[in-house]
């Protein structure tokens, strides 16, 4: 048997939770699916909960990259709608809205897991402000509108552990990408309203 390098297991483990959930990943069904002897876990990441959390930030990262890459040269917001819609179809094809549900979910009560999944949240935070900052007028509180997004957009993903269908997920993407060209007029007339200077009495 070849020894697998660590990015090799935390492929493995990335595939098992894709394939069996959080429950399902045990070291021993993550040594299955990659083909090596459960040991090399802890060798490498010193213990499952290791392992999981690496295999977390590598889903994160790499799904950040997509996103931002993504929105790079949106300017407005009822560009980045339809956007944000496509992305959510890509992440749901290729199983990564299972993947990083199922983690965050199955860390929710473990303290020594749930720590570093807000820390590896922090990027996500950082790129919803500087898009908000770019699409929404200034009259909007970036940071505050960031966090909300950062914060309704984990919910949708966890949402599916509760409804694998996403039939409420997919209604609602549609939706908003029926109505985004209708939003450009309304934020032009709030922009412009915070931009009018008050009457003098």
């Amino acid at each position: 048997m070849t020894k697998p390098t660590a990015q090799g297991i935390v492929d493995a483990a990335v595939a098992t939770v894709r394939a069996e959930g959080f429950a399902g990943a045990t070291s021993r069904a993550i040594a299955r699916q990659g083909g090596f002897n459960q040991a090399l876990i802890f060798y490498y990441f010193g213990s499952l909960e290791g392992l999981l959390l690496a295999a977390l930030a590598q889903a994160s990262e790499e799904r950040l990259a997509r996103y931002r890459a993504a929105v790079a040269g949106v300017e407005s917001l009822d560009a980045l709608i339809p956007v944000m819609a496509d992305l959510w179809e890509e992440d749901k094809a290729s199983g990564q809205v299972r993947v990083v549900s199922q983690l965050v979910a199955g860390a929710v009560n473990r303290p020594d897991l749930s720590g570093r999944i807000v820390e590896l949240m922090e990027p996500w935070f950082e790129l919803a402000r500087e898009t908000v900052e770019r699409v929404l007028p200034p009259i909007v509180p970036a940071r505050e509108t960031a966090d909300a997004i950062v914060t309704f957009y984990l919910g949708v993903n966890l949402m599916t552990n509760l409804d694998p269908t996403t039939e409420r997920v997919d209604a609602f993407f549609g939706k908003a990408r029926e109505l985004a060209p209708l939003l450009a007029p309304l934020l032009d007339m709030l922009d412009g309203a915070s931009r009018t200077p008050p009457k003098r009495r």
